[in-house]
């Protein structure tokens, strides 16, 4: 699996994928605490004074919706491209006929790009954390923020697990992204419906936005429920791959 990993790795430096989360990510979070400290209250004057008393805590949670909301659009067309490109270009065709196996190819994809999406929203969360410090004051412990940044995280790693199986289902990058935005959204709109976010991956973002320093027992059932979902997307991937039919078939 050392080859894949090489490659995957390679192609994030040199496609610049790391560059656009990085800045993406980085834009919102710096952008937050000045929409919120100075840009609203100018706009909007007296009509919301409430804004006055805005806290980091209220900062900070305002970044971490932004991420869902407008991030996972970014992610989504971002690296909507990873499964189906490959498969659109026919790239996977050579390492395939020379035995690579699906199930190294897919875990390459989501090691590198999934270990990207838990470094880049943490670091990033913690620019946030310190820029609305500096601005509101320290409200929050760092301790709470690094917990809710890794929950954001492993529920990035879902959406990224989307983004492979919904490539390999279509094998074009574009409806990749809209078909993953409408599996995030829409399992985010049912669990707020029926009351059901502990049952669902929604719920690691519900635990996100709470800034709990102490990890709660509830918080296990969304987690293993999350896990069970990114093992059944990959299982569903490897699956189609080995039912398509290749030139040579020599991975199984």
């Amino acid at each position: 699996m050392k080859f894949e990993l090489q490659k995957e790795l390679r192609y994030a430096l040199r496609s610049g994928r790391i560059l656009i989360l990085f800045a993406s990510l980085l834009f919102l979070a710096l952008l937050t605490p000045i929409m919120l400290k100075v840009v609203l209250p100018q706009v909007l004057g007296g009509q919301v004074s409430d804004l006055m008393t805005m806290t980091q805590l209220d900062c900070i949670q305002s970044y971490l919706g932004d991420v869902f909301e407008i991030g996972g659009i970014v992610i989504a067309f971002t690296l909507c491209g990873l499964t189906a490109s490959e498969l659109q270009g026919d790239t996977w065709l050579l390492p395939v006929c020379a035995g690579k196996r699906f199930g190294h190819m897919v875990g390459a994809k989501l090691l590198v790009f999934g270990s990207l999406l838990v470094i880049l929203p943490v670091a990033t969360l913690l620019v946030d954390y310190l820029y609305s410090s500096y601005l509101f004051g320290f409200q929050v412990g760092v301790s709470a923020v690094l917990i809710s940044g890794i929950l954001q995280s492993i529920y990035l790693i879902f959406f990224l697990s989307c983004l492979i199986m919904w490539g390999v289902l279509t094998r074009k990058p574009i409806p990749t992204g809209f078909l993953t935005l409408a599996t995030a959204y829409g399992i985010q709109v049912i669990s707020s419906l029926f009351g059901i976010q502990k049952w669902t991956p929604s719920g690691l973002l519900t635990h996100a936005m709470e800034l709990n320093p102490i990890l709660d027992s509830s918080l296990w059932i969304p987690l293993v429920v999350t896990v069970l979902l990114i093992a059944t997307t990959i299982r569903i991937t490897t699956s189609k791959l080995k039912c398509m039919e290749w030139s040579t078939r020599s991975a199984q």
